[in-house]
C-alpha cells in the first residue's frame, strides 16, 4: 500500500529544496532546534488558514505526484497497488487509479483514526478536520464503503468490493 501521508513525510525528510521553500514560506518557527521539520507546528499553521494550506499544497502536491508516479511505475507488475490518499482529487493522483474506493466515515470516526494514526490531541484533531478541504469527485468513484459500523462490517464491504473486481 502506498500511503500518501507517509510519502509526504519522506519528502519532508529527504528533500532539502522543499525544506528551504518551507522555511521561506512559513518561517523558522516550523523547525525544531536540530533543523528537522516540526510537523505539529506546521499543521497548526496550515490547518488554521485556508491560505496557508494552499501555500503548502502548492509546494508539495507536485512532489507527491512525482514520487507516487514513480512508485506506481516500479510496482506495475503487481496484481494490485493500493493508494491511500485523502488528497486524491485535490491532485491528479486519481488518474493513476483503475478503481477508486471512497471510504466514508463520520467526523467522530475520522477523528478516532487521526488520534490513533498520528497521536493527536482532541484540539489538534478538531483543527485538522475543520481545516482539511478534501475534494470528492463522485463521478470517478467506483465503489463506496461506509465506515460507520463495526470493523467486521467494514471488512465485509471490502470483501464485496474485492469479489466485484476479482482481485
Amino acid at each position: 500500500m502506498l500511503d500518501v501521508d507517509r510519502l509526504a513525510k519522506e519528502i519532508y525528510c529527504t528533500d532539502t529544496e522543499i525544506l528551504g521553500e518551507l522555511r521561506s514560506s512559513f518561517g523558522d518557527s516550523i523547525f525544531c532546534p536540530d533543523g528537522t521539520l516540526d510537523y505539529k507546528i506546521l499543521a497548526q499553521k496550515v490547518f488554521s488558514s485556508k491560505k496557508e494550506l494552499e501555500k503548502l499544497n502548492n509546494l508539495m502536491f507536485c512532489r507527491i505526484e512525482q514520487k507516487l508516479n514513480s512508485l506506481v511505475n516500479k510496482n506495475k507488475e503487481r496484481k494490485c497497488v493500493i493508494i491511500d490518499a485523502a488528497i486524491l482529487f485535490n491532485t491528479n493522483l486519481y488518474k493513476l487509479c483503475d478503481y477508486i474506493i471512497w471510504v466514508r466515515a463520520d467526523e467522530n470516526k475520522r477523528g478516532q483514526y487521526l488520534r490513533k494514526k498520528q497521536s493527536l490531541s482532541d484540539y489538534e484533531v478538531a483543527m485538522r478536520l475543520k481545516g482539511q478541504h478534501i475534494k470528492i469527485r463522485k463521478k470517478y468513484v467506483n465503489f463506496i464503503i461506509n465506515n460507520y459500523g463495526s470493523k467486521r462490517n467494514l471488512q465485509e464491504q471490502v470483501e464485496r468490493f474485492v469479489q466485484k473486481i476479482k482481485i
